[in-house]
Order: C-alpha cells, then sequence, then structure tokens
C-alpha cells in the first residue's frame, strides 16, 4: 500500500476499505437508543465435540464441475462405504467433513454409476474446531466452516416426517404428512400456504449464529393451463405476439411451479415453449432392451397412468441453470489443478445437462396472487404475521431440531426404513441451539423537509406535505390531457379536482378549465385506432410539458403502448392516473394530492429539500453528487441505468439509460459515457465540480459483492481520473442489499414485541468483522414486519492527512436514511436511497414497457419520469 501525493490511500492491485469498529462508529450526536432481539441464534457445541475434519473430494474420470447432480448420485451410491471410515459425515460441496478415530491422509473408493466406474479421492485438507470463531481465521476457513453448519442444520431438519426441502433453495416446508397448514377453500383464487423455515448460517461479530426466517410458499391450487386460459381469453382483441409478452410477463413473477402428481416437487420455469406439445416431443426412454423414443404424452401414461386432456398444450422450458456455488466449492477443493481442463469435453454423454420439460395441466403455479392488486388483499394479508406471531413461529425451529419422530423413506426397491430422528443426529455433531441474539439499536433523527409554507419534521418516518417548495405553472400551452370518451360524464370532475390540489400545492394554473388543449379517445378495441388519435399531440409537441393520461378500465390494456409513445415518439413527461380509483370520493382527493407532487417533480418543480448543511451532515461549500446504478442482462446485452443528482439540496435527479453489448470493453465505455453525462449536467447548475461522489449500488450475495467491488470499483476510479485529472473528487462506492433475511424486533416496554421506530440503525453486534457496513431501516411498518436494507461500503477514498474532510459513517448513515425520503409517490421514507429506487423504476419501465428500446441515444429524463 503506497500513498501518493495528496496523502489518500491508493491500491493498484486491490481496494482497501475501512473496518467499523468492534462495537459501534464514533457518535457526535445523541440518539435513542433501543433494545432489539433478532432472529438470529448462537449454535452451541458440546464440549466433548470431536475435531472436526475436512477432506477435499475429487472423481476420476473427472466430470463437469456444474453437473452435481451426477456428482450427488456417486455420493449416494457409496454412502455405505464411507460409513466404514467416518463416524459422522457431511458433504457440503466437494468437501466432506466428519469425524473418525483415524485421521487417514487419504481415502480411495471406487463405484460405478450408468455404467462408468469412477475412482473418488478424498484428501485430508485440514482440521476445524466448531466450537470457535476465531478473529484471525481467514475467508477460506470460515466459508467451509459456514458451509459445514448450514448443510448440517439442513440435514437435521430433514431427519423429520413432516418436513421437507422445497425445490433446490435452502427452504424446510413443515406439511404435516402433506397436509397444508393454512389454507382457505373458500378463497376466489384457490391458495394454499405451506409454512417452513429458512435458514443460514451467519458469521459476525458476536460469533457463529444460525438466522432462521418463517417463509410461506403459495401455492395456487390452479394449473399453468388454465391461467393460460385464463390469460388468452383477457386478452384476445389483441395479436398472438402481444398475448404472448403478457404471458411470459405474468410467469417471469410466478417463475415457481409444484407438480400435482408423484412427489412433491418444485421447478422453475424457463419459459413457455408455444412450438412443442405433448403429443410432438419426444425424447428417448431407456428400457431393458435399450432405448425406444417416446412422445411425451405417451410417457405420462405409462409412468403416472395420466391421461392428456389437451395433447396440443404448449410445454413449459424448466431451468438448469449451472450451480455455481458448487461449482466454486469444487475449485477450492480440487487438488489436480495441473489437469488440462479440456478433459471436459469428453464427458459421458450422461453427464449432459437434459432438457426438462413439464406439462402445464399437470403443475401448479406459486406465488401470491394478488401482488400490485388491491382489490383482493385477503391471501396476502394472511401471511403477515405481526412482530410477536412472527417471532414465536421461528422460535419454532427449536422443536424441529429436538423431534424425537423418525422420518421414514423409501429405498429404490420401494422399501420404507426409519432414518435417525433430528434429536439424535442433533446429538451427534454436539450441536444445539440457544436463545435469540437480543443487541442495542440507535434510531436515527428524523429530517427536517423544507416547504413553501414553513418547516415540516418527519413522524417516524412518514410527514404531511405542506406546499411545493417550487411550484411549476400550468398553462394552455404546455398542458394537455387525454381519456376515453365513456368517461366524458365525470371527467370534468376529475380535472376539477387536479387543479384544485395543484393550486392548494402552490402549482400556478394560468389556465381556463373549459380551454385546456384535450383528445377523447373514441375507438378502443384497436391500438392503432388510439394511436392514430395521440399523433394530433406531435405537432405541439415542442410546446406540452405534461399529459395527464385518465386511464379507464377499457384503456389499461394499451397502458405499455402508450408509455412507449409518449416517451419515444412524442418525448415529453406524462403522468396516468387511473379513472377508476377517483371514484371513491374518500380517496379521490388524497390520490390527486400524490399525482400533483409528482406532476410537479417531472414538469422540474421542487416538492420540499431537506438541508443537509444545517444539518451538518454535508459539509458548507463542498458539492455533492449522488448516484444510483443499476445494470442487468438482457437479449441485447447489458442494460445501464443511472441517476445522478443535480442540485445542491440532493432532490434533483436525471436519468440516463443506454444499451451496449456485454463485454468488458463496452461496460467500460457505458460507465464512462452515463458518468460523463452525469457530471456534466451537474455543472450546468453548480459553481464547481463534485468535490464528493457517492455511489448507490444494488448488491447481492457475497460473491456478488466481490465481484462489485474487484470489477467495478475500479472501473469508476479509472473514470474520475480521466474526468477531473488532477483534482478528484473523494468517491465512495455502496451496495445496498435489499433482499435480507435480518429481522429486528423491538422490545416494547410491557414486555411485547413491536417493528421498530423509523430510522433504526445496526452497525455491531450482527454485521462482519472487517466490513464497513450498517443496517438501516427507514421505513414505517404498520403491518406485517420489516426488512431492513444492508450498507455496505465496497470502495472508499480516504484521506488520512486531513481525516476532517472524510464522510464519517454517522454522517453517511444520516444521509443515506435522509435520502430514502427523496421519493415522491410516498409520503414517506422507502427502503432504500430515492436515487438507486428511481434507478430500479427505470430499469423496470424501460425492459416492460419500452421493450429495450429508446428512440434517441443519451436520453436524460426528468425525475420521476417512469413513476
Amino acid at each position: 500500500m503506497n500513498k501518493g501525493d495528496n496523502g489518500k490511500k491508493e491500491s493498484k492491485d486491490n481496494i482497501k476499505y475501512e473496518s467499523v469498529p468492534a462495537k459501534s462508529v464514533e457518535l457526535k450526536r445523541k440518539y435513542e437508543t433501543v433494545d432489539i432481539l433478532t432472529n438470529l441464534f448462537k449454535i452451541n457445541f458440546s464440549e466433548n465435540e470431536y475435531k472436526l475434519l475436512n477432506y477435499s473430494i475429487s472423481v476420476e474420470p473427472e466430470i463437469a464441475n456444474d453437473n452435481y447432480t451426477l456428482f450427488s448420485k456417486i455420493i449416494r451410491q457409496m454412502d455405505s462405504d464411507l460409513s466404514k471410515y467416518f463416524k459422522r459425515k457431511n458433504i457440503s460441496g466437494y468437501n466432506l467433513f466428519g469425524s473418525t478415530n483415524n485421521q487417514d491422509k487419504e481415502i480411495t473408493i471406487k463405484t460405478t454409476v450408468d455404467e462408468t466406474e469412477y475412482k473418488i479421492t478424498f484428501k485430508y485438507a485440514s482440521g476445524m474446531d466448531i466450537k470457535l470463531d476465531d478473529d484471525n481465521e481467514e475467508d477460506l476457513a470460515r466459508n467451509k466452516k459456514k458451509s459445514f453448519i448450514e448443510r448440517t442444520i439442513k440435514d437435521i431438519l430433514l431427519k423429520n416426517k413432516n418436513t421437507i426441502k422445497f425445490g433446490d433453495d435452502r427452504t424446510i416446508v413443515k406439511i404435516n404428512s402433506r397436509n397444508v397448514q393454512d389454507s382457505d377453500k373458500n378463497n376466489a383464487n384457490r391458495e394454499t400456504i405451506y409454512k417452513g423455515y429458512f435458514t443460514s448460517a451467519q458469521i459476525t461479530s458476536s460469533g457463529l449464529c444460525l438466522l432462521v426466517l418463517n417463509v410461506n410458499k403459495h401455492i395456487r391450487n390452479i394449473t399453468v393451463y388454465e391461467k393460460l386460459k385464463e390469460l388468452r381469453a383477457q386478452n384476445k382483441n389483441l395479436q398472438e405476439s402481444e398475448i404472448r409478452k403478457i404471458i411470459d410477463s405474468y410467469f417471469q413473477k410466478h417463475k415457481t411451479v409444484l407438480t400435482i402428481y408423484g412427489s412433491l416437487r418444485a421447478y422453475r420455469i424457463d419459459y413457455i415453449d408455444f412450438d412443442v406439445s405433448p403429443r410432438k416431443a419426444s425424447f428417448n426412454l431407456k428400457t431393458g432392451n435399450g432405448e425406444k423414443t417416446i412422445t411425451i404424452e405417451e410417457y405420462y401414461k405409462q409412468q403416472y397412468k395420466l391421461n392428456i386432456k389437451d395433447p396440443e398444450q404448449p410445454l413449459i422450458k424448466v431451468e438448469t441453470k449451472a450451480r455455481k456455488k458448487q461449482k466454486a466449492q469444487r475449485n477450492l477443493g480440487n487438488n489436480n489443478q495441473g489437469q488440462n481442463q479440456n478433459q471436459n469435453q469428453n464427458q459421458n454423454n450422461n453427464q449432459e445437462e437434459k432438457t426438462i420439460y413439464l406439462l402445464p395441466e399437470l403443475v401448479y403455479i406459486t406465488g401470491n396472487p394478488t401482488e400490485g392488486d388491491n382489490k383482493n388483499r385477503k391471501p396476502m394479508n394472511k401471511t403477515r404475521s405481526d412482530p410477536n406471531t412472527k417471532m414465536k413461529e421461528i422460535c419454532g425451529i427449536k422443536d424441529l431440531i429436538t423431534s424425537k419422530d423418525p422420518k421414514f423413506i423409501k429405498d429404490r426397491a420401494g422399501h420404507e426404513k426409519a432414518c435417525k430422528a433430528p434429536i439424535e443426529v442433533a446429538k451427534e455433531w454436539g450441536i444445539s441451539l440457544g436463545n435469540n441474539l437480543s443487541i442495542t439499536g440507535r434510531i436515527l433523527p428524523q429530517p427536517r423537509l423544507l416547504f413553501r409554507d414553513g418547516p415540516v419534521s418527519a413522524n417516524n418516518g412518514k410527514y404531511l406535505s405542506g406546499k411545493t417548495k417550487e411550484g411549476k405553472t400550468f398553462t394552455e400551452e404546455n398542458f394537455i390531457y387525454i381519456y376515453d370518451s365513456n368517461d366524458n360524464s365525470a371527467i370534468k370532475n376529475y380535472l376539477k379536482l387536479l387543479l384544485d390540489k395543484a393550486r392548494m400545492k402552490g402549482m400556478t394554473i394560468n389556465v381556463d378549465i373549459k380551454n385546456i388543449p384535450c383528445i377523447a379517445l373514441n375507438n378502443l378495441n384497436r391500438w392503432d385506432d388510439v394511436l392514430n388519435s395521440l399523433r394530433r399531440l406531435e405537432n405541439k409537441a415542442k410546446n406540452i410539458e405534461m399529459a395527464v393520461v385518465f386511464v379507464s378500465p377499457q384503456l389499461e390494456k394499451y397502458y405499455s403502448f402508450m408509455k412507449e409513445y409518449f416517451t419515444n415518439r412524442a418525448n415529453f413527461p406524462s403522468q396516468f392516473v387511473k379513472s377508476s380509483k377517483l371514484k371513491d370520493q374518500k380517496k379521490a382527493g388524497s390520490i390527486m394530492f400524490n399525482v400533483v407532487e409528482q406532476i410537479n417533480t417531472k414538469m422540474g418543480g421542487n416538492n420540499f429539500i431537506i438541508d443537509f448543511y444545517n444539518e451538518k451532515i454535508i459539509q458548507k461549500g463542498k458539492i455533492y453528487m449522488i448516484l444510483g446504478l443499476e445494470i442487468s442482462k438482457s437479449e441485447r446485452g447489458l442494460d445501464f441505468v443511472m441517476t445522478s443528482t443535480i442540485s445542491p439540496n440532493l432532490n434533483k435527479i436525471i436519468t440516463t439509460i443506454c444499451s451496449v453489448q456485454n463485454t468488458v470493453e463496452e461496460k467500460k465505455n457505458a460507465l464512462n459515457h452515463l458518468v460523463g453525462l452525469a457530471i456534466e449536467e451537474l455543472r450546468k447548475v453548480a459553481p464547481h465540480p463534485p468535490d464528493y461522489i457517492i455511489l448507490y449500488r444494488h448488491g447481492g450475495n457475497k460473491v456478488e459483492k466481490a465481484k462489485l467491488k474487484s470489477n467495478e470499483a475500479p472501473i469508476f476510479l479509472e473514470i474520475l481520473k480521466n474526468i477531473f485529472k488532477n483534482k478528484i473528487p473523494k468517491f465512495i462506492y455502496i451496495s445496498c442489499t435489499l433482499k435480507c433475511d435480518f429481522k429486528f424486533f423491538e422490545k416494547a416496554k410491557n414486555g411485547s414485541l413491536v417493528n421498530p421506530k423509523s430510522g433504526l440503525c445496526i452497525d455491531s453486534y450482527v454485521t462482519q468483522k472487517g466490513k464497513k457496513e450498517f443496517y438501516l431501516q427507514p421505513q414505517l411498518v404498520n403491518q406485517g414486519t420489516a426488512t431492513p436494507c444492508l450498507y455496505e461500503v465496497l470502495y472508499e477514498d480516504i484521506d488520512q492527512s486531513k481525516p476532517e474532510e472524510n464522510i464519517s459513517t454517522e454522517n453517511l448513515q444520516l444521509l443515506s436514511f435522509y435520502l430514502s425520503f427523496y421519493y415522491w409517490t410516498w409520503s414517506g421514507a422507502i427502503r432504500e436511497p430515492g436515487a438507486l429506487k428511481l434507478a430500479s423504476t427505470a430499469m423496470d419501465f424501460f425492459n416492460k414497457h419500452l421493450n429495450g428500446r429508446l428512440q434517441k441515444e443519451n436520453k436524460q429524463f426528468k425525475n420521476p419520469e417512469y413513476i
């Protein structure tokens, strides 16, 4: 590690980041502290536990790294042979963990699978003490220990006759002999809920713990075939290509399906293949006399005694993704690194991934049937437990682990045999669960929002809006509205309500309601007819700053088409309002208030500001730039969306979109282009270049974050050096993980558990040592339980010679919290910074409604164009 002339830390090979102190950050403010109960359980090991031995596994002839199915088959076949060497054993990836009185350096076993003989070699790698969590332990040893714990706990849970493993994920589902825990036969959605657990080992600053989360698997007693017919009937007036897009969009949300024949098994949909059918599709089936070609229709009749009702139905192509985790584990444990990798090409045909098809009429849909639909929330509400109920369900994991009931399984011959009870397996490994981890958290202060008529302090994550700080003006030249002619009798009332609320919000109305330009859509049977009516706008596009579309139920099917038109052709902002929601007089006013705030920001106005400078969160005289980045893979290659702030108070945002080929060089060029455009826009309003650039990026698991840190962060540093040459802004690169399995429950004075107040911050106890990370829970949750967002600083430019110019962890936490209020469709805090949320919303809009196409390159949109 070297220091440059400016005193900043620099590294050519590795990007370093500051670590959080063991207990908490250095605090300059006073905070309210709260007692928090988590869903983490301490893992205890018996005192007389054997030392755990780790063996690496290699197979000859070598099999493909991602062919874990064949590997599992080989291991199962030699299970009895292994029992001669190990008193207890557990195989996780390409590592065997076990205990034995004789520490053999190498063990070799031969077995035959699918007419091929394999030699499996187990080489002693190391011993591991699973009772301790050594601070100096390397990541590799920690990962192996974590892998062992996760697999062992899973095996213990599966030794129970009332549980199954749901699909290929790590979820254990309680089924009570396949009777569901909670169902509603009278539910119109024909929904069933399987209740279970998700478990994972967590190595935190508090030691080795088990994270337990209760989960609900929604199974709809409606087949994919029935849903396909329903979607076709609802969109029968559309072309076949558009109907297929709607079907694909639906099954992107409901990708997991469950077979209704044989054993309970879950699969993930890749896509619906409309070009094949059970009668046409065939495959080679092995028989005692060799192989024979058989159709899928014939197979189900012979194998399951099922007659297919519709032999011409399309088929479901099942996902067959490579198992990256197992591949990585095998590479770590493979001692034959010098072998030629081209040997993988000489694989046995049995080891190749096969195409798997399912029949729509023989699989159920999973997933919540009412997501995004306010008409029927009952199925969704059934899964929302209050903190006390949720914690009670989470603690039920102990009952499963200490169960004395054996599980009965069938061998290949069909004979049923009893396995050990979970309590016996737990005793063998000397594992037991302690109590929930109880920790202390801080409640960050609520921000003061500055409206035109004065400041408003947020109250527990929510606020009452005042007049807009900077309200825009409606004129007959810059405003137009569009509606379904069937709503003619009510449209004037809708428009009057819109203008009245705009006045109350502080917008200027220089227009007579009678003279506002409008377009009435008469013929809604075909999109071409609607498009011809909208084209009258194109001559006025230069003057129009806002088009409000009152969407009737008949117009909803053209939502994507109209959004694409306004974005690509008309090229001005639009705001869509569902007319059906305005018929409820009690809700219409609040809905229109929200619509007005969105319209004002899209026209370039300012609803409110947060005075970061007076709050001393950011330094006076310094310019800060907040970036939100979203990248997704598509058939086009890589799609990029970047949001960037262009105001000192960080509340005005520009969104830029581009698509490039999926290559390293193209990615560098795209990021260079996006950052350059963002800085160019900031220069138009800022007195000087930015002093600080903070980039928020959605992160995933540990592997994904490592890639972001090693691949993307250096690219941004190189870009900033090329743009700024001499004085480079301080750069902070932050990963935000929304899919967090942690739950935090505040202990109330009466002993019960409640959702924590808005602004909960946890930066110790459950965080990892050596990493700068913290959990933030900005949102207030009244129903169910809240989920925090995990922030991890992947890179931070630190100047050791001028520590006062570095952004402290405390101010970074406050900044991230306050930025979650800058999202204009909700009068309160959301789970993540507004800039990052707008980036993901824009990406969703780009893919769903624009089909990944922009008419003009480098197109920029005013915030928030897509909501």
